[in-house]
């Protein structure tokens, strides 16, 4: 079978690619990213840095913990189909409804242990002060890239909670377009990039949400948090 221009031009990007052994990736969204950043400093700590490849490059700008930081996953692995590069490509899988966080499942698979204050990285323009009055939040996953009703809380409570909260904080509501609009609030949704998100979660005292992306972003910038969590997973398998 002749090849395609993708497969012409993947066979010279593979004859100037380093020699590589293993290199990892998820196949999640941006939580699961997020997490093998954890996985990355875990590694680069214990001396023995991982090579990555990534979907969110902007969560990894500026990063030094991996070896190195790929793209395009589909050309790595017509490339190691062809066995045009000598890298074994790693999934970094995990199972729900086990005991073990799922970080540390991913983890597993790069023969890296998490410690026990181990959390996300990401890089973000730092504010020059938090604003003790704001609360930013997150009241629905169904702009994610994995979206499942199992994450969610009724709307109704979301409107209720904001409600009682409104008189007294800042509230700024962040995500997609998708979300529903909530009233008395600052409507950000749509309007910020991942590493936005990441300031303006930092500038606030609190981050409120769902077990998504976001909880992992809130996590990355050591910003407290409530999560509510719908049922998809148990908090000791996704929380922090």
């Amino acid at each position: 079978m002749p090849l395609t221009l993708f497969g012409i031009r993947t066979r010279l990007w593979a004859m100037r690619q380093p020699k590589i052994d293993h290199i990892y990736y998820t196949n999640g969204g941006v939580g699961d990213e997020l997490m093998l950043t954890a996985i990355a400093a875990a590694a680069r700590v214990a001396g023995k840095p991982i090579h990555v490849i990534v979907t969110y490059p902007e969560l990894w700008q500026d990063n030094t913990d991996a070896a190195s930081i790929q793209t395009n996953l589909a050309r790595w692995q017509y490339a190691e189909l062809r066995k045009w590069i000598p890298t074994s490509i790693v999934h970094l899988s995990y199972e729900m409804g086990t005991t073990k966080h799922i970080a540390q499942q991913m983890a597993d698979h790069a023969n890296v242990s998490l410690p026990d204050n181990w959390h996300p990285v990401c890089s973000y323009h730092k504010p020059t002060k938090r604003v003790t009055h704001r609360i930013v939040f997150h009241n629905s996953c169904r702009g994610a890239r994995y979206a499942a009703s199992t994450k969610e809380w009724p709307q109704d409570r979301w409107s209720a909670l904001i409600a009682r909260l409104a008189d007294k904080y800042e509230m700024i509501q962040i995500g997609s377009l998708m979300d529903p609009p909530m009233k008395s609030v600052e409507d950000r949704r749509g309007q910020t990039t991942l590493s936005g998100a990441a300031e303006l979660i930092a500038s606030a005292r609190l981050f409120v949400g769902l077990e998504s992306g976001l909880m992992h972003v809130a996590a990355a910038v050591h910003i407290p948090s409530v999560i509510i969590v719908g049922g998809r997973s148990l908090p000791n398998q996704t929380c922090y």
